[in-house]
């Protein structure tokens, strides 16, 4: 007899199966917002996670990496912002340290365009004082 006994073996079986069912539904759900998937590999490391300019290499950059939740974007057209990702923070007169996107396809850059809205949307309102 096996030291786990059969009711452990099942429940591990079980669990097994769970959390291999998670991890392809969270794969799906990636794969469902290309944006989230390019904004994460490209984006996220200056602007953050939840693009609040907090990301790990945002402490490096001077000025620091435009918060996209602040309302800032809200007077931004989407051709702006789509410039400013394909051709870097420069070409739009805002900060040298933004690279160009080059690379990226029309489509990418219309989801990520996207993204970062719908990040900017999530920013909870601002107290009043």
């Amino acid at each position: 007899m096996s030291l786990l006994g059969r009711g452990t073996v099942g429940s591990l079986t079980a669990f097994a199966l769970l959390t291999l069912a998670g991890l392809v539904a969270g794969a799906a759900r990636a794969a469902d917002n290309p944006g989230k998937t390019i904004y994460d590999r490209d984006c996220a490391s200056c602007h953050g996670a939840t693009g609040k300019g907090d990301g790990e290499e945002s402490m490096y950059l001077t000025p620091p990496p435009q918060d996209f939740t602040n309302g800032s974007l809200a007077k931004r057209t989407d051709d702006f912002l789509t410039e400013v990702i394909s051709k870097g923070g420069a070409a739009k007169g805002l900060s040298n340290s933004m690279p160009p996107s080059p690379k990226l396809t029309k489509a990418d850059l219309k989801n990520l365009v996207g993204y970062i809205r719908q990040l900017a949307k999530a920013a909870p309102a601002k107290k009043a004082n």
